[in-house]
């Protein structure tokens, strides 16, 4: 029996999803397929790394004064790290924190540039509640593993992973879809559940996931426009 790490990275994250998990066709993982996640999962944080302690340096150099075109790209960029660091392997949670501090630092020095401009200010406001919304969506790995540009998580894979997450994660995650791909979700999910047989000990916990998503999609689609 395979052992997995208490805090994987996204490539051995899919294959624990993955692991005898009758969702999914290849569900068979080996010794060598967890080590090559891991070695994968390995690389991302040391490229991580030397990308992380190039960006602190242009936080720590940040001129307040600086060009507001040159502040909005390391802000974005320290977003982007916010959101990249969240899915690594390992506890990065000191990271995680830093990088907070710095975004902090950077909204501080936008929140003085514009003063008492009201429009300005109320765009701020947004801005910081949504990358709050945001991070707190972070906290759940599928999201993270879903919305990154290299995602390993394959279109035809995407109902299986997502199925197979914890109901609090699978919830959140189905927040990500807009109505119409709900639809396709919870069509392809009742045809993936349909292929499963009846006595097996995990169809009910899905079918209760699909339920969960067209309840949701009925929700949505009875709001008033």
């Amino acid at each position: 029996m395979l052992k997995f790490s208490n805090m994987p990275g996204m490539h051995e994250r899919q294959l624990i999803r993955k692991y005898e998990n009758p969702l999914f066709e290849d569900n068979v993982i080996s010794e060598d397929d967890l080590s090559r996640a891991r070695y994968k999962d390995k690389v991302e944080i040391e490229d991580f790394m030397n990308d992380f302690q190039n960006l602190v340096q242009e936080a720590v150099d940040f001129d307040v004064t600086s060009d507001p075109e040159v502040v909005l790209k390391l802000k974005e960029q320290l977003d982007k790290s916010y959101e990249k660091c969240a899915g690594l392997a390992g506890d990065q949670g000191e990271i995680k924190e830093m990088l907070v501090r710095l975004i902090s630092a950077i909204m501080k020095a936008m929140w003085k540039g514009v003063g008492n401009d009201y429009t300005a200010r109320s765009k701020l406001e947004m801005e910081e509640k949504a990358r709050s919304e945001h991070f707190s969506l972070l906290e759940h790995k599928i999201v993270v593993d879903m919305i990154r540009p290299d995602s390993i998580i394959k279109e035809d894979e995407l109902v299986a992973s997502l199925l197979s997450e914890s109901e609090e994660s699978f919830n959140v995650a189905l927040q990500l879809f807009h109505p119409e791909q709900q639809a396709a979700l919870c069509k392809l999910a009742g045809e993936k559940l349909g292929m499963l047989e009846d006595g097996h000990p995990l169809r009910p916990e899905y079918m209760n996931k699909l339920i969960q998503m067209e309840m949701q999609l009925k929700a949505e689609n009875s709001m008033p426009l």
